[in-house]
């Protein structure tokens, strides 16, 4: 996505904006979602708002629980698999003996997966460690009413095979993966309603999520140059005369999210860019804050903290099963809860431009 001198959607502020890679299978349908269709349904937040700002909201996306929960699978790499595969490279190099075309042959092919061995898990070892820790605090988005902008916050995380690839590339396993910052026009994003039918086990269920679609803000130069046939079939598959998209990305955890909840969020964010809806429904929190101390973290991932009584509160029969197996559970959870905090402990805040952030005044909510 690069920008053109026709471009008006989007302003790159730091960083390296990434591929657009919008993946048309894992939509089933897609509705858009319109000023008509907002009145139709009452506004939430879903408790997502991070901090309030006198012109601003924040939207938070990470889940604080699942932090340190990656550096557990990074340690059975290196503690189990890295070892495993090392120990099959000195077998292939010390014990095996070559006494025929066959063996050679074996040993040849052994130590070549051997090596692929200890090279893959060395890079997935260090792939899941550098996802959870010295990582961003929050991917964000910022809504800015009075300029009537989006402000997208986000690490680029490179998916495992180009990591690898990179990490090969660069000779530096280490390489940074950098903050990218972006900014939207507001009348530029095209709301979706998006869901996909997924197996969950042996059993079908329906996944839903806000979509964002970024206009192509060549679309008219483009649909000028297509046939009557291919319009006509633009038409057809999307229904309605709808800009093409050049990047989209979703708002919210589509695993616990329904078409009620996803309509509900779009209706709350229409109404205070658009209509000086509150920054923060009636009866509603703002998002969980973040843990401060390691027995805060043993809370947020387990029973074994502070909000023992909430655990017991929502998942009952969870801790008494926790309690009776404890010596498997306790010594799983210590080593999350303690992981949970160093990942918190390491993250940084995104480097946002001073200068947009003082528009929006002093934060209302929480105080700093």
């Amino acid at each position: 996505m690069t920008p053109t001198a026709s471009t008006t959607a989007y302003r790159l502020l730091k960083g390296e904006y990434p591929s657009a890679i919008i993946d048309v299978s894992s939509i089933d349908i897609a509705a858009y979602l319109s000023k008509e269709t907002t009145a139709r349904c009452k506004g939430s937040s879903l408790n997502g708002v991070k901090t309030i700002y006198p012109e601003a909201i924040e939207l938070a996306s990470t889940t604080h629980y699942q932090r340190g929960l990656v550096t557990l699978f990074s340690l059975l790499v290196f503690f189990g698999g890295l070892p495993l595969m090392s120990y099959a490279l000195y077998v292939c190099f010390f014990e095996l003996e070559i006494e025929g075309l066959f063996t050679f042959l074996f040993k040849f092919v052994f130590m070549t997966l051997s090596g692929l061995g200890v090279f893959y898990a060395l890079h997935i070892g260090l792939y899941q460690l550098r996802a959870d820790m010295f990582s961003l605090k929050n991917d964000s988005l910022i809504f800015d009413k009075k300029k009537q902008k989006v402000y997208r916050v986000f690490r680029d995380t490179p998916g495992l095979i180009d990591y690898i690839r990179k990490s090969f590339k660069k000779r530096n396993p280490l390489y940074a993966w950098p903050t990218v910052i972006i900014e939207y026009d507001w009348n530029s994003l095209i709301f979706v309603y998006v869901s996909k039918v997924v197996m969950l086990g042996q059993l079908p269920s329906t996944v839903h999520s806000l979509g964002v679609g970024i206009k192509d803000p060549d679309f008219a130069q483009k649909q000028v140059a297509k046939s009557d046939h291919d319009k006509a079939w633009d038409q057809m598959l999307k229904h309605e005369a709808m800009p093409d998209f050049v990047d989209f990305f979703t708002i919210g955890n589509p695993l616990v999210m329904s078409e009620h909840s996803v309509r509900a969020s779009w209706a709350y964010l229409h109404a205070y860019m658009e209509e000086n809806g509150p920054a923060l429904p009636v009866g509603e929190t703002l998002a969980e804050a973040a843990p401060n101390s390691w027995w805060q973290s043993m809370g947020c991932i387990g029973p074994y903290g502070p909000k023992i009584k909430k655990w017991n509160q929502d998942h009952p029969i969870f801790v008494v099963i926790s309690f009776l197996f404890f010596p498997i559970f306790g010594p799983l959870y210590l080593l999350w809860g303690t992981f949970n905090w160093l990942s918190h402990k390491t993250a940084f805040e995104a480097p946002f431009p001073p200068e947009i952030r003082a528009e929006w005044g002093e934060p209302l909510l929480p105080k700093k």
